[in-house]
């Protein structure tokens, strides 16, 4: 029943909510539909983001409330951006193995000018870590997904055809 009720609130709010914009000082604007009568459920800002060293933006999911994103996944989130040039350095050493294992040296070969962050969302499989999903930039469709928490990478998984 849980998920019945939780599809209909979906929907009503999809259909009969207001969206509402939050702005992120050096990040940009989140938006997010809200239904008035449910203002106790939590919902999902979401934005486009422009990362250094990309040229394709990346949609950032946050967790929030009625009013606005959850501070504290926002806190998460530049402590991320801001610790994205180490994260990559860990992503490179981990990349290298695991692409070694799967025997796909030369489609992770090069992954920083071939890969681009498609969507930075909060972990399920994790908890309270971030998910960062790499597309390939053209051609082919493989990808690899990142969980990242404490600023350490918690683990990888290689995606694709």
């Amino acid at each position: 029943m849980g998920k019945v009720v939780k599809v209909f609130k979906t929907l009503i709010n999809e259909l009969f909510g207001t969206k509402k914009e939050y702005k992120v000082e050096g990040l940009g604007i989140f938006t997010c539909k809200v239904c008035d009568c449910w203002k106790d459920q939590s919902y999902l800002w979401g934005g486009a983001v422009q990362l250094p060293f990309y040229s394709v933006e990346t949609l950032v999911l946050i967790e929030g409330d009625a009013s606005a994103p959850f501070s504290k996944q926002l806190l998460e989130l530049q402590v991320l951006l801001q610790n994205w040039v180490p994260m990559t350095k860990q992503l490179d050493n981990l990349l290298s193995c695991k692409s070694e294992q799967k025997h796909k040296e030369k489609i992770y070969a090069s992954w920083q000018d071939n890969f681009y962050p498609y969507t930075i969302v909060p972990a399920v499989l994790y908890s309270e870590s971030w998910e960062i999903v790499f597309y390939k930039n053209s051609g082919i469709n493989y990808h690899f997904t990142v969980f990242w928490k404490d600023n350490t990478l918690q683990d990888l998984l290689l995606g694709g055809v």
